[in-house]
């Protein structure tokens, strides 16, 4: 027996999670998910339930700089949930300086610089940087804290921070300084995995060979807390959206054709992420 969990210890906690949400609605699927966890159970020796799957924590710095490389995958659930409501909200904003916080590739950094804005750009992994240096040439990069960004006060029209105060285990330090750097009238524009997500367990998880993967521990925050901090540093909510999982992201997981009805059972019509647009008072 391998000491790591395996490929059917995953699969039965999503097999888990159907039965708890079907519980009550749906009796035929919860007896057809109690017949699939005893199939798994059964041949948890034989391949692919088998398959360890190793899982090592890294902390903010060193998961993302063995994550940086590939990073732009295009089948990323969370981004592909994100994307659409973010970009919603920035095309709404004239063209102005904006600070890209904890910037990553450059995945916004692009799309704002494209759309005529100054970006800047903070990160506290440089190989994240590297890679938004050369897809972002026009812009500007360097390396920071999200509690200590090396902007002046007021100095920029837009903030955006997306995929990132989940990692900080306390919100009012960070969402302090990106309103602190935002001219009154400004925007803030932040996403984040949602909550509930957290708490199920999901954080951002990453390959690093086969059978082996990184994660950043993403905290749990809740919606209340993000309105406590956000009301500390002046800045007032003009939109909050939920984006749920839908076919296309749950597509994207790798097991949903193994275990038909599975994933729309335990995942479907969850939230996936959590976007704010803010105003700075």
């Amino acid at each position: 027996m391998t000491e790591h969990p395996t490929f059917g210890d995953f699969v039965l906690g999503f097999e888990g999670l159907a039965i708890v949400r079907s519980w009550g609605l749906h009796p035929e699927v919860v007896r057809a998910r109690a017949e699939s966890i005893a199939e798994v159970v059964a041949r948890r020796g034989e391949r692919p339930w088998s398959v360890p799957l190793d899982e090592r924590e890294r902390d903010m710095r060193a998961g993302y700089r063995e994550w940086a490389g590939g990073y732009d995958r295009p089948d990323n659930p969370i981004v592909m949930a994100e994307e659409p409501v973010v970009r919603e909200m920035l095309d709404a904003c004239p063209a102005g300086a904006v600070l890209d916080a904890a910037c990553g590739t450059g995945r916004w950094a692009r799309y704002l610089a494209a759309r005529g804005h100054s970006v800047r750009g903070i990160d506290a992994t440089p190989e994240m940087l590297v890679e938004a240096r050369r897809k972002v040439p026009e812009g500007r990069f360097e390396e920071g804290d999200l509690t200590d960004l090396p902007l002046a006060a007021e100095s920029v029209e837009l903030a955006v921070c997306t995929l990132a105060l989940t990692h900080v285990p306390e919100l009012a330090p960070a969402v302090q300084e990106l309103a602190r750097v935002v001219r009154p009238g400004g925007r803030v524009v932040i996403s984040d995995v949602h909550p509930f997500m957290a708490m199920l367990g999901n954080h951002a998880r990453y390959p690093r060979g086969q059978g082996e993967f990184g994660f950043v521990r993403n905290h749990v925050q809740q919606l209340s807390e993000y309105l406590a901090a956000f009301r500390a540093a002046g800045l007032a909510v003009l939109q909050c959206r939920e984006p749920l999982w839908g076919k296309a992201e749950l597509a994207t997981l790798g097991f949903a054709d193994e275990r038909p009805g599975l994933l729309e059972a335990a995942v479907q019509g969850l939230p996936v992420v959590v976007v704010w647009e803010l105003e700075k008072g």
